[in-house]
Protein backbone atom coordinates (compact mmCIF):
# COMPACT_ATOMS: atom_id res chain seq x y z
CA UNK A 1 0.00 0.00 0.00
CA UNK A 2 2.70 2.50 0.50
CA UNK A 3 3.36 2.66 -3.46
CA UNK A 4 -0.59 3.60 -3.46
CA UNK A 5 -1.98 7.27 -4.25
CA UNK A 6 -3.98 8.05 -1.56
CA UNK A 7 -7.43 7.49 -3.25
CA UNK A 8 -6.62 4.22 -4.16
CA UNK A 9 -4.93 3.77 -0.63
CA UNK A 10 -8.10 4.71 1.48
CA UNK A 11 -10.78 2.27 -1.25
CA UNK A 12 -7.86 -0.62 -0.29
CA UNK A 13 -8.72 0.57 3.37
CA UNK A 14 -12.24 0.63 2.57
CA UNK A 15 -12.67 -2.73 1.25
CA UNK A 16 -9.94 -4.75 3.59
CA UNK A 17 -12.49 -3.21 6.34
CA UNK A 18 -15.37 -4.60 5.03
CA UNK A 19 -13.80 -7.94 4.80
CA UNK A 20 -13.24 -7.67 8.48
CA UNK A 21 -16.69 -6.84 9.18
CA UNK A 22 -17.96 -9.51 6.76
CA UNK A 23 -15.75 -12.29 8.45
CA UNK A 24 -16.66 -11.33 11.77
CA UNK A 25 -20.55 -11.14 11.16
CA UNK A 26 -20.02 -14.54 9.63
CA UNK A 27 -18.05 -15.57 12.81
CA UNK A 28 -21.29 -14.89 15.21
CA UNK A 29 -23.71 -16.81 12.71
CA UNK A 30 -24.46 -20.58 14.30
CA UNK A 31 -26.54 -22.87 11.96
CA UNK A 32 -27.65 -26.04 13.85
CA UNK A 33 -28.77 -28.85 11.80
CA UNK A 34 -32.42 -30.24 12.22
CA UNK A 35 -34.22 -33.27 11.35
CA UNK A 36 -37.76 -33.32 11.67
CA UNK A 37 -40.24 -30.36 11.84
CA UNK A 38 -40.89 -29.95 15.14
CA UNK A 39 -36.62 -29.78 15.56
CA UNK A 40 -36.85 -27.28 13.11
CA UNK A 41 -39.56 -25.52 14.64
CA UNK A 42 -37.88 -25.26 18.14
CA UNK A 43 -34.88 -24.35 16.54
CA UNK A 44 -36.96 -21.17 14.99
CA UNK A 45 -38.31 -20.41 17.94
CA UNK A 46 -34.10 -20.16 20.00
CA UNK A 47 -33.62 -18.11 17.34
CA UNK A 48 -36.46 -15.33 17.47
CA UNK A 49 -36.36 -15.22 20.94
CA UNK A 50 -32.22 -15.16 21.43
CA UNK A 51 -32.51 -12.06 18.58
CA UNK A 52 -35.46 -10.74 20.46
CA UNK A 53 -32.85 -10.97 24.08
CA UNK A 54 -30.25 -9.32 21.65
CA UNK A 55 -27.88 -12.31 22.72
CA UNK A 56 -24.39 -11.72 20.68
CA UNK A 57 -24.68 -14.42 17.42
CA UNK A 58 -26.87 -15.26 15.62
CA UNK A 59 -28.91 -18.71 15.44
CA UNK A 60 -29.93 -20.05 11.57
CA UNK A 61 -31.72 -23.20 11.00
CA UNK A 62 -31.18 -25.31 8.65
CA UNK A 63 -33.20 -28.98 7.36
CA UNK A 64 -31.09 -32.65 7.43
CA UNK A 65 -32.30 -35.53 6.02
CA UNK A 66 -30.84 -37.35 8.53
CA UNK A 67 -28.61 -37.54 11.14
CA UNK A 68 -25.56 -38.77 8.49
CA UNK A 69 -26.13 -35.85 6.54
CA UNK A 70 -25.91 -33.09 9.10
CA UNK A 71 -22.82 -34.76 9.83
CA UNK A 72 -22.25 -34.02 6.34
CA UNK A 73 -23.11 -30.30 6.56
CA UNK A 74 -20.78 -30.08 9.48
CA UNK A 75 -18.29 -31.60 7.96
CA UNK A 76 -18.32 -29.05 4.50
CA UNK A 77 -19.55 -25.88 6.61
CA UNK A 78 -23.19 -25.65 5.30
CA UNK A 79 -24.10 -26.58 8.61
CA UNK A 80 -21.98 -25.42 12.40
CA UNK A 81 -23.70 -27.86 14.98
CA UNK A 82 -26.28 -30.51 15.77
CA UNK A 83 -27.71 -32.25 19.12
CA UNK A 84 -27.14 -35.98 18.26
CA UNK A 85 -27.39 -39.00 20.04
CA UNK A 86 -24.17 -41.41 21.51
CA UNK A 87 -24.07 -43.88 18.78
CA UNK A 88 -24.49 -40.55 16.24
CA UNK A 89 -21.71 -39.49 18.09
CA UNK A 90 -19.40 -41.67 17.68
CA UNK A 91 -20.21 -41.85 13.84
CA UNK A 92 -19.42 -38.35 13.50
CA UNK A 93 -16.25 -38.31 15.45
CA UNK A 94 -15.59 -41.74 13.92
CA UNK A 95 -16.42 -41.21 10.47
CA UNK A 96 -15.90 -37.17 10.02
CA UNK A 97 -13.52 -36.37 11.94
CA UNK A 98 -16.05 -33.78 14.08
CA UNK A 99 -16.18 -32.90 17.96
CA UNK A 100 -18.64 -31.71 20.99
CA UNK A 101 -19.20 -28.31 22.32
CA UNK A 102 -21.40 -29.30 24.86
CA UNK A 103 -23.03 -32.42 26.18
CA UNK A 104 -26.30 -32.82 28.39
CA UNK A 105 -26.28 -32.82 31.96
CA UNK A 106 -28.98 -34.70 33.67
CA UNK A 107 -28.38 -33.84 37.61
CA UNK A 108 -26.33 -30.85 37.20
CA UNK A 109 -22.62 -32.74 37.25
CA UNK A 110 -22.08 -35.08 34.78
CA UNK A 111 -22.94 -36.63 31.17
CA UNK A 112 -24.18 -39.82 32.39
CA UNK A 113 -27.41 -40.96 31.14
CA UNK A 114 -27.75 -44.57 32.36
CA UNK A 115 -26.23 -48.03 32.98
CA UNK A 116 -26.81 -50.93 31.18
CA UNK A 117 -27.30 -53.56 33.18
CA UNK A 118 -27.24 -57.76 32.98
CA UNK A 119 -30.36 -58.18 35.04
CA UNK A 120 -31.00 -62.07 36.04
CA UNK A 121 -33.26 -64.42 39.07
CA UNK A 122 -31.48 -64.80 42.36
CA UNK A 123 -32.40 -68.25 42.37
CA UNK A 124 -30.17 -68.89 38.89
CA UNK A 125 -26.97 -69.57 40.97
CA UNK A 126 -24.59 -71.27 37.56
CA UNK A 127 -24.71 -67.94 35.62
CA UNK A 128 -22.02 -66.00 34.80
CA UNK A 129 -21.89 -63.62 31.87
CA UNK A 130 -18.41 -64.95 31.31
CA UNK A 131 -19.95 -68.08 30.28
CA UNK A 132 -23.51 -67.04 28.79
CA UNK A 133 -23.09 -69.85 26.18
CA UNK A 134 -26.88 -71.72 25.22
CA UNK A 135 -28.11 -69.48 27.65
CA UNK A 136 -31.22 -68.02 27.19
CA UNK A 137 -32.00 -63.66 26.57
CA UNK A 138 -34.63 -61.21 26.81
CA UNK A 139 -33.60 -57.74 24.85
CA UNK A 140 -35.67 -54.84 24.60
CA UNK A 141 -35.22 -55.11 21.19
CA UNK A 142 -32.81 -55.40 18.16
CA UNK A 143 -30.96 -52.57 17.09
CA UNK A 144 -31.35 -50.95 20.43
CA UNK A 145 -28.42 -49.83 22.36
CA UNK A 146 -29.97 -50.96 25.87
CA UNK A 147 -30.85 -54.22 23.67
CA UNK A 148 -28.87 -54.80 21.31
CA UNK A 149 -25.61 -52.86 21.00
CA UNK A 150 -24.46 -53.00 24.28
CA UNK A 151 -24.75 -57.11 25.13
CA UNK A 152 -23.73 -57.98 21.76
CA UNK A 153 -20.64 -55.75 21.82
CA UNK A 154 -19.49 -57.14 24.97
CA UNK A 155 -20.13 -60.48 23.96
CA UNK A 156 -18.04 -60.12 20.97
CA UNK A 157 -15.51 -57.79 22.94
CA UNK A 158 -14.83 -60.99 25.54
CA UNK A 159 -14.71 -63.24 22.37
CA UNK A 160 -17.76 -65.19 23.48
CA UNK A 161 -19.34 -64.30 20.19
CA UNK A 162 -17.76 -64.55 16.87
CA UNK A 163 -19.19 -62.50 13.91
CA UNK A 164 -18.83 -64.35 10.43
CA UNK A 165 -17.08 -62.31 7.11
CA UNK A 166 -20.51 -61.01 6.63
CA UNK A 167 -20.53 -59.21 9.74
CA UNK A 168 -24.06 -60.99 9.71
CA UNK A 169 -24.57 -60.20 14.21
CA UNK A 170 -27.71 -62.11 14.08
CA UNK A 171 -26.97 -65.23 13.19
CA UNK A 172 -24.21 -65.27 15.78
CA UNK A 173 -26.56 -64.36 18.42
CA UNK A 174 -28.51 -66.99 17.58
CA UNK A 175 -26.11 -69.50 17.00
CA UNK A 176 -24.69 -68.39 20.79
CA UNK A 177 -28.12 -68.07 22.80
CA UNK A 178 -30.18 -71.15 22.94
CA UNK A 179 -32.98 -69.22 22.99
CA UNK A 180 -33.82 -65.80 23.39
CA UNK A 181 -36.51 -63.33 23.07
CA UNK A 182 -35.51 -60.14 20.33
CA UNK A 183 -38.52 -58.01 19.51
CA UNK A 184 -38.06 -57.07 15.75
CA UNK A 185 -35.62 -59.47 14.76
CA UNK A 186 -37.58 -61.48 11.92
CA UNK A 187 -39.49 -57.98 11.11
CA UNK A 188 -38.84 -56.93 6.93
CA UNK A 189 -36.60 -54.10 8.48
CA UNK A 190 -34.28 -55.80 10.20
CA UNK A 191 -34.72 -59.21 8.25
CA UNK A 192 -35.62 -58.42 4.32
CA UNK A 193 -34.95 -62.12 3.08
CA UNK A 194 -36.25 -64.03 5.93
CA UNK A 195 -33.14 -65.61 6.99
CA UNK A 196 -32.41 -64.54 10.93
CA UNK A 197 -32.68 -67.39 13.34
CA UNK A 198 -35.94 -68.71 14.83
CA UNK A 199 -34.50 -69.17 18.28
CA UNK A 200 -33.91 -65.36 18.60
CA UNK A 201 -37.96 -65.54 19.43
CA UNK A 202 -38.79 -68.46 20.92
CA UNK A 203 -38.83 -66.53 24.53
CA UNK A 204 -41.15 -63.88 22.87
CA UNK A 205 -45.12 -64.19 23.98
CA UNK A 206 -46.90 -62.06 21.64
CA UNK A 207 -50.25 -60.71 23.11
CA UNK A 208 -53.09 -61.90 24.95
CA UNK A 209 -54.51 -63.74 21.74
CA UNK A 210 -50.55 -65.35 20.79
CA UNK A 211 -50.40 -63.00 17.90
CA UNK A 212 -48.19 -60.59 16.95
CA UNK A 213 -45.60 -62.65 18.18
CA UNK A 214 -41.47 -61.43 18.29
CA UNK A 215 -43.15 -57.82 17.05
CA UNK A 216 -40.55 -54.33 17.56
CA UNK A 217 -43.89 -52.97 19.51
CA UNK A 218 -45.54 -53.07 22.55
CA UNK A 219 -48.26 -55.94 21.05
CA UNK A 220 -45.53 -58.09 22.13
CA UNK A 221 -46.05 -57.99 25.48
CA UNK A 222 -41.82 -58.95 26.76
CA UNK A 223 -40.80 -55.57 24.25
CA UNK A 224 -38.68 -53.01 25.42
CA UNK A 225 -37.12 -52.80 29.09
CA UNK A 226 -40.52 -53.95 31.48
CA UNK A 227 -40.86 -56.19 28.25
CA UNK A 228 -37.36 -57.87 28.63
CA UNK A 229 -38.08 -57.46 32.62
CA UNK A 230 -41.27 -59.78 32.51
CA UNK A 231 -39.75 -62.14 30.36
CA UNK A 232 -36.86 -62.90 33.15
CA UNK A 233 -39.75 -62.57 35.87
CA UNK A 234 -41.79 -65.20 34.36
CA UNK A 235 -38.54 -67.57 34.04
CA UNK A 236 -38.66 -67.60 30.11
CA UNK A 237 -34.83 -65.78 30.06
CA UNK A 238 -32.04 -66.37 31.96
CA UNK A 239 -30.95 -62.94 31.91
CA UNK A 240 -32.42 -59.20 30.81
CA UNK A 241 -30.38 -56.49 28.95
CA UNK A 242 -31.10 -53.26 30.73
CA UNK A 243 -30.89 -49.94 32.29
CA UNK A 244 -29.73 -49.82 35.73
CA UNK A 245 -33.37 -47.72 36.46
CA UNK A 246 -35.62 -50.78 35.07
CA UNK A 247 -36.13 -52.76 37.99
CA UNK A 248 -37.26 -49.94 40.23
CA UNK A 249 -39.34 -48.15 37.54
CA UNK A 250 -41.31 -51.25 37.75
CA UNK A 251 -42.13 -51.86 41.84
CA UNK A 252 -43.89 -51.08 44.64
CA UNK A 253 -46.73 -50.30 42.34
CA UNK A 254 -45.41 -48.23 39.74
CA UNK A 255 -46.29 -51.07 37.29
CA UNK A 256 -50.16 -52.36 37.90
CA UNK A 257 -49.53 -55.86 35.79
CA UNK A 258 -49.95 -59.10 38.06
CA UNK A 259 -46.39 -59.87 37.28
CA UNK A 260 -44.93 -56.60 38.52
CA UNK A 261 -47.07 -56.66 41.55
CA UNK A 262 -45.34 -60.17 42.49
CA UNK A 263 -41.88 -58.53 41.73
CA UNK A 264 -39.61 -58.87 44.88
CA UNK A 265 -36.22 -56.61 44.93
CA UNK A 266 -34.17 -59.67 46.71
CA UNK A 267 -35.56 -62.23 43.51
CA UNK A 268 -33.01 -60.30 41.27
CA UNK A 269 -28.95 -59.54 40.96
CA UNK A 270 -27.15 -58.20 38.74
CA UNK A 271 -24.59 -60.24 36.35
CA UNK A 272 -20.87 -58.15 36.78
CA UNK A 273 -18.74 -58.39 33.34
CA UNK A 274 -16.04 -59.79 35.93
CA UNK A 275 -17.67 -63.16 36.37
CA UNK A 276 -19.02 -62.14 39.85
CA UNK A 277 -22.75 -60.65 40.32
CA UNK A 278 -24.16 -57.73 42.98
CA UNK A 279 -27.32 -56.68 44.36
CA UNK A 280 -29.59 -54.04 41.57
CA UNK A 281 -28.46 -50.97 43.61
CA UNK A 282 -25.13 -51.81 43.40
CA UNK A 283 -25.36 -50.57 38.81
CA UNK A 284 -22.55 -48.19 39.40
CA UNK A 285 -19.99 -51.26 40.38
CA UNK A 286 -21.51 -53.73 38.16
CA UNK A 287 -22.73 -53.00 34.55
CA UNK A 288 -22.09 -53.62 30.68
CA UNK A 289 -21.48 -50.20 29.88
CA UNK A 290 -22.22 -45.99 30.64
CA UNK A 291 -24.05 -44.70 28.60
CA UNK A 292 -23.74 -41.06 28.00
CA UNK A 293 -26.12 -38.42 27.28
CA UNK A 294 -26.64 -36.68 23.70
CA UNK A 295 -24.33 -33.47 22.98
CA UNK A 296 -24.01 -31.06 20.51
CA UNK A 297 -21.76 -32.18 17.17
CA UNK A 298 -19.27 -29.03 16.15
CA UNK A 299 -16.22 -29.07 13.91
CA UNK A 300 -12.93 -28.88 15.94
CA UNK A 301 -12.46 -25.48 15.56
CA UNK A 302 -15.89 -24.49 16.84
CA UNK A 303 -16.19 -26.35 19.71
CA UNK A 304 -15.32 -22.61 21.66
CA UNK A 305 -17.11 -20.86 19.63
CA UNK A 306 -20.27 -22.32 19.73
CA UNK A 307 -20.47 -23.27 23.83
CA UNK A 308 -19.93 -19.65 24.00
CA UNK A 309 -23.33 -18.97 21.94
CA UNK A 310 -25.23 -22.26 23.84
CA UNK A 311 -23.71 -20.80 27.37
CA UNK A 312 -25.43 -17.30 26.67
CA UNK A 313 -28.58 -19.10 25.69
CA UNK A 314 -28.49 -21.14 28.62
CA UNK A 315 -28.06 -18.39 30.76
CA UNK A 316 -31.31 -16.76 29.08
CA UNK A 317 -33.83 -19.88 28.49
CA UNK A 318 -32.33 -22.63 30.62
CA UNK A 319 -34.51 -22.42 33.81
CA UNK A 320 -37.11 -20.29 32.21
CA UNK A 321 -40.80 -21.03 33.76
CA UNK A 322 -42.33 -18.65 31.05
CA UNK A 323 -42.17 -18.17 27.47
CA UNK A 324 -39.65 -19.99 25.62
CA UNK A 325 -37.73 -22.59 27.36
CA UNK A 326 -34.14 -24.31 25.91
CA UNK A 327 -35.25 -27.86 27.68
CA UNK A 328 -38.77 -28.07 27.76
CA UNK A 329 -40.85 -29.77 24.20
CA UNK A 330 -44.12 -29.29 25.28
CA UNK A 331 -44.73 -26.91 22.47
CA UNK A 332 -43.67 -29.02 19.66
CA UNK A 333 -45.65 -32.02 20.06
CA UNK A 334 -42.69 -34.17 20.64
CA UNK A 335 -40.80 -35.31 23.54
CA UNK A 336 -36.38 -34.49 23.89
CA UNK A 337 -36.83 -31.47 20.76
CA UNK A 338 -33.35 -30.69 20.31
CA UNK A 339 -32.59 -31.40 24.34
CA UNK A 340 -33.57 -34.13 26.28
CA UNK A 341 -36.04 -32.51 28.52
CA UNK A 342 -34.67 -33.75 31.75
CA UNK A 343 -31.74 -31.76 30.94
CA UNK A 344 -30.66 -29.46 33.90
CA UNK A 345 -27.86 -28.09 31.98
CA UNK A 346 -25.30 -28.09 29.36
CA UNK A 347 -21.93 -28.94 29.95
CA UNK A 348 -18.69 -27.81 28.45
CA UNK A 349 -16.87 -30.34 26.60
CA UNK A 350 -13.21 -29.75 26.63
CA UNK A 351 -11.77 -33.26 25.49
CA UNK A 352 -12.79 -35.61 22.41
CA UNK A 353 -15.89 -37.11 21.91
CA UNK A 354 -14.60 -40.52 22.62
CA UNK A 355 -13.87 -39.10 25.85
CA UNK A 356 -17.28 -38.03 26.05
CA UNK A 357 -18.88 -41.11 25.14
CA UNK A 358 -16.18 -43.13 27.79
CA UNK A 359 -14.08 -46.32 27.22
CA UNK A 360 -17.07 -48.77 28.09
CA UNK A 361 -19.63 -47.44 25.50
CA UNK A 362 -16.71 -47.28 22.60
CA UNK A 363 -15.54 -50.17 23.21
CA UNK A 364 -18.69 -51.64 22.49
CA UNK A 365 -19.27 -49.78 19.51
CA UNK A 366 -15.87 -50.66 18.52
CA UNK A 367 -17.34 -54.57 17.91
CA UNK A 368 -19.89 -53.35 14.78
CA UNK A 369 -17.13 -51.55 12.86
CA UNK A 370 -17.42 -54.54 10.81
CA UNK A 371 -20.65 -53.23 9.49
CA UNK A 372 -19.35 -50.08 8.06
CA UNK A 373 -20.37 -46.94 10.10
CA UNK A 374 -18.92 -44.85 7.38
Amino acid sequence: MENMDPSARHFAVVFLLLGLVSASSQNNIITWCTVTDAEEHKCLDLAGNATARNLRGKLQCTRGLSPTDCMLKIKNGSADAASMYPDEIYTAGFCYGLELAAGESLNGEDGINYYVVALARRSSSDLSLLEMHERSSCHPGIRTTVGWTVPIGFLVNTSQISVDEQCNFPHAVGDFFGYSCVPGVKDPEHDPRGNNPKNLCEACIGDENDRHICVNNPRERHFGEAGALRCVAENLGDVAFVKHTTVFDNMHGRNQESWALDLELEDLKLLCPDGNEASPFEHKLCHLAVVPTNAVVVRAEDKCRVYKFLERVQNAFGNATQGFSLFSSAAYGAANVLFSDATQKLLRVVGSYTSWLGPSYTTVLQAFECEGLC
